[in-house]
């Protein structure tokens, strides 16, 4: 049974509301969006006895909890620079329906809250830094590069692993360390040009900073403007765009810097592997991807397969439709499959969409357009860059599509929670 909002006492009260701003902070920082957010506090709250609005912000969140007739007002500030860990993200969700349902108490939902947050890393670190190599030569391949772009990406990939996880222990380090990796990795591809033959920066670039390229903030932010949380997504799109700015920002100061000393390398596009090699370094980035997304032995086979996934659907739609084909259909098929996996017990479909979802944003556009300015015979970009935004609408919308049939029921039994 629940504890009716009467029964809550006020010292009883206060440290629910600690452990909710705890709990709202943990899923912040899980990467999931204001409007997955607000439904899965509600119900916590719930579960405690209490009623719960709530008000989040890229960097804020406002709480307002009803206990009987007494009512509270909580602000706090929260970190920007959310992190991808798939294994606290797990955790954390699984705390917040265990407390929505009532299965675990105060005492007991605040120690294995407690416990998720400060679990040890699934994996070694110096393991992290050769898997974001790895993880950024496949999606090199992925995007249409070859042996040399695939050389190149791997060990941009790694300084850029050695960036992401340097700066963590700051809070104030997200902006920053995306600058960081675009000067950096451009430096070491303009490096690179001169002990190899000529590659497709473009493609080697995208591919070692891939996981530091905005595109899942883009995309997050989206959803939350289609899911009516207007301010959390204008905020949020606003702060990707900026990183993306920032991204710009150093890959032309590398290359000014690059020009008071040598002239830039020619521009070559790159030819794409074969089909069948490409298929099996994408199924080695999800394995690579598992490493670097914190995710747990078990759930390798169910990432990999994500990634296959949504990177199949995205080529199958290629060919029915041409061009980029239907980012709309494949994070719809990914949606289903994501969400049908949530349905068995203790799993969530976050371990499917995002590693899948990474296949599908539209970082490699946004890339082309900040590359393309390098160059002064470049036409503009505009065109592009509005591309980029509307891929991510139609990877939401595909998102929306599949809960709307998949999980009906399971969202009103969230509610309710």
């Amino acid at each position: 049974m629940h504890d009716t909002p009467e029964s809550v006492t006020p010292i009883d009260e206060d440290q629910a509301v600690a452990f909710l701003l705890d709990l709202v902070r943990a899923l912040h920082l899980a990467y999931l969006p204001a409007n997955v957010v607000e439904p899965l506090m509600k119900g916590a709250a719930q579960g405690l006895g209490l009623r719960m609005e709530l008000f989040t912000l890229q960097s804020f969140v406002a709480t307002e909890l009803t206990s009987g007739r007494q009512r509270r007002v909580d602000i706090e500030r929260v970190p920007f620079n959310p992190h991808w860990n798939l294994r606290r993200t797990s955790g954390v969700l699984l705390v917040a329906r265990a407390v929505a349902a009532g299965q675990l108490r105060l005492p007991e939902a605040r120690a294995e809250l407690e416990r998720v947050v400060h679990q040890r890393a699934a994996w070694p670190e110096g393991l992290v830094f050769i898997a974001y190599g790895v993880y950024g030569a496949a999606v090199a391949a992925r995007v249409g590069g070859a042996w040399r772009e695939l050389a190149a990406a791997g060990l941009i990939g790694v300084m850029a692993g050695a960036i992401h996880f340097g700066t963590l222990r700051s809070m104030r380090m997200d902006l920053q360390k995306s600058f960081l990796a675009a000067f950096l990795g451009t430096l070491m591809a303009f490096g690179l040009s001169l002990l190899m033959p000529p590659f497709d920066l473009a493609r080697a670039l995208f591919g070692g900073a891939t996981l530091l390229v905005p595109a899942m903030v883009v995309t997050l932010g989206a959803e939350e403007l289609v899911s009516e949380s207007v301010e959390a997504g204008m905020s949020r799109l606003t702060y990707g765009l900026l990183r993306f700015l920032l991204l710009g920002v150093g890959i032309t100061a590398a290359a000014r810097l690059w020009t008071l000393f040598l002239p830039l390398p020619a521009h070559l596009q790159a030819s794409p592997l074969p089909e069948p090699v490409v298929l099996a370094l994408v199924a080695l980035g999800g394995i690579a991807l598992t490493v670097c997304m914190g995710g747990r032995q078990r759930e390798l086979p169910w990432i990999v397969g994500a990634v296959l996934l949504a990177f199949g659907t995205q080529e199958l739609t290629k060919l029915l439709f041409g061009g980029r084909g239907s980012p709309l259909l494949a994070s719809f098929v990914l949606g289903l499959a994501g969400l049908l996996y949530a349905r068995l017990p203790g799993r969530t479909a976050t371990t499917i969409i995002m590693p899948g979802l990474l296949q599908l944003a539209p970082g490699f556009l946004g890339t082309q357009v900040i590359v393309a300015l390098l160059s002064p015979q470049a036409p503009s970009s505009g065109d592009r860059f509005f591309d980029v935004l509307l891929v991510a609408a139609q990877l939401i919308l595909g998102l929306v599509f599949a809960s709307a049939i998949v999980q009906p029921r399971a969202r009103l039994g969230e509610a309710r929670a």
